[in-house]
């Protein structure tokens, strides 16, 4: 049996959609000397590849690909939007707005230099900067007709300039940040790693304990065998051994109590502690309890790790330790995760709306923990369909209108009225989590399908092209992109420097966030050996991903 493999993938847009995103993620995520390309940037190239073989994309794809990634990305930043906007985020949002502002007016100016047109212009920008909410933006400007379209162009050539001015720079602005992160330290002879101590001594973090990960605790036995414990209440006597551990239960004799139970510590009670094993260490060093008791019915506990979501106003906006979750709760966060990055476990990191903080402890001390601090993401499976659906064609509609200032019709195009849309059922969602609720894993999915799906779309219409594209305009592009890339970059650092006084780490990060590349971010932990630098990236990234796609949809209306 003979199978012709072409005409096999001509005759199922399904199986080429699915080959490709396999084989691209695969590629994506193969790592050669350290280094990947990235889910986005393997399916990318394989999508390339299959467009210059002849295979033609189902357009409905790409379209269904960036609605669902560009209300997802507003769901997203719905929650921290405003806290971002309205309380720490003034530096921020100034950052976010001078590195897009910059690329902008440099990409414009390349533009009138060389005489490029807005389709070209707009996917130099969005692929120097690998900003797919930009390109998203420039594509439905032209969808929804907001675009001018130069003379003796059709719609479908100015996409087509976009999708080849992006694919001929993206694979550039992906690893030339990450190189100019690299070796922008060296240059300015900034030492990341002091940068990031400073910052952390300025900021009162305890720097043994600044880490995005912390230790698993564990359940371990001991004995009151010394006068300093005897007589006091379970919280005095907690007070004395110090923080860092959770009395889960007592025995006195044959009895097993509860911390409830007990009014006073007596001498020969034995408890059993949850703690990191660097903190039990500690406990056996005090002379007033005898370790290493071997007890099951005492150290018989049910540990669970669960994932918490804030969306609680008394713990969003505060300290970590002012949850006092092991001195209230028995329990210990190991992770704080936000925009799918982790930030530092430590004391002085303040929590903000929609992060999820991976808890270990007690089943029953987890309910209750789980109660002040917002909703259990296991608890949260149901996607709320007919608010994701009702979001989503209401943004497409808003991105429909349009307001004509002279001779020039003014609108948000779907990027926008998506976003737009995305950012308050977000928002809204952080304050009653009943309403509009998208899990994080659901969300997690939608962002990264639709964002596959779309570069699927992206790739084969480029591919088609790409070839001649190189031959005749690529010289031109290639060098645009390197301009576009690093203008925004030194203006950004001289800006935050001089003007912000951010501390170099913090800078790095928050540069990193306002042109969106977490693989950049990574970059900067691995020079400062600190994760400082994600603290940066979190401020500036929500407000980046909205303002490079309404970026993507301005280039393409002047």
């Amino acid at each position: 049996m003979q199978i012709d493999l072409y005409e096999l993938f001509s005759g199922s847009p399904t199986l080429v959609l699915f080959v490709v995103v396999g084989l691209g993620y695969l590629l994506g995520r193969t790592a050669i000397r350290g280094f990947e390309l990235g889910a986005t940037g393997g399916v990318l190239l394989i999508a390339l590849a299959f467009g210059h073989a002849g295979f033609e994309p189902d357009p409905l794809i790409g379209t269904i690909g960036f609605t669902m990634f560009i209300y997802a990305v507003g769901v997203q930043a719905g929650p921290r939007f405003f806290s971002v906007m309205l309380e720490n985020g003034p530096k921020y949002l100034a950052l976010a707005c001078v590195v897009g502002g910059t690329a902008v007016v440099t990409a414009k100016l390349l533009a009138l230099a060389f005489g490029l047109d807005n389709g070209l212009t707009a996917g130099i920008l969005a692929g120097a900067l690998t900003s797919t909410p930009t390109l998203v933006g420039a594509q439905s400007a032209v969808e929804t007709g907001v675009a001018i379209i130069p003379a003796g162009q059709s719609p479908d050539d100015v996409f087509s300039n976009i999708t080849v001015g992006y694919a001929i720079t993206y694979f550039f602005g992906m690893v030339g940040l990450i190189l100019i992160i690299k070796l922008l330290p060296g240059i300015l002879k900034l030492d990341l790693v002091a940068s990031a101590r400073s910052y952390a001594r300025e900021k009162g973090f305890d720097e043994s304990r600044l880490k995005t990960g912390g230790d698993l605790p564990v359940v371990r036995g001991y004995e009151v065998t010394g006068e300093e414990l005897v007589g006091k209440t379970v919280e005095e006597a907690s007070a004395v051994i110090g923080a860092g551990q959770g009395a889960m239960r007592i025995k006195r004799g044959r009895d097993l109590l509860t911390l409830d139970d007990v009014d006073t510590v007596q001498m020969g009670d034995r408890f059993s502690a949850l703690a990191t094993p660097g903190r039990h260490a500690e406990l056996r060093e005090l002379e007033y309890l005898t370790p290493g008791i071997l007890d099951p019915e005492l150290l018989d506990a049910q540990i669970d790790t669960i994932e918490l979501v804030v969306m609680s106003d008394s713990v969003a906006g505060h300290r970590l330790d002012e949850l006092q979750a092991t001195r209230d709760f028995r329990a210990f966060v190991t992770r704080i995760r936000r925009n799918q990055i982790d930030m530092p476990v430590a004391d002085e990191t303040v929590l903000q709306r929609g992060d999820t903080l991976m808890v270990v402890g007690e089943a029953e001390w987890l309910e209750r923990l789980a109660e002040r601090v917002g909703v259990i993401e296991s608890d949260v499976i149901e996607t709320d369909l007919l608010t994701f659906a009702g979001g989503i064609a209401l943004g497409v509609l808003i991105g429909q209108i349009q307001i004509k200032i002279g001779a020039v019709s003014v609108g948000l195009g779907s990027a926008g009225g998506l976003l737009l849309t995305g950012i308050l059922v977000g928002y809204l969602s952080s304050l009653r989590p009943t309403f509009g609720r998208v899990p994080p894993a659901a969300r997690y999915i939608t962002m990264e399908l639709g964002l596959l799906f779309f570069m699927v779309g992206i790739g084969m219409t480029a591919g088609a092209g790409i070839v001649e594209a190189l031959v005749s305009v690529g010289p031109v592009v290639i060098f645009s992109g390197i301009v576009v890339l690093l203008v925004p970059i030194a203006v950004g650092y001289l800006f935050g420097h001089y003007v912000l006084k951010l501390n170099p780490a913090l800078l790095l990060g928050s540069i990193t966030g306002a042109m969106t590349s977490t693989p950049a971010l990574g970059a900067v932990q691995d020079a400062s050996k600190s994760s400082i630098p994600a603290l940066g990236y979190a401020g500036t990234y929500a407000i980046a991903n909205i303002l490079l796609a309404l970026a993507g949809t301005l280039i393409m209306i002047f």
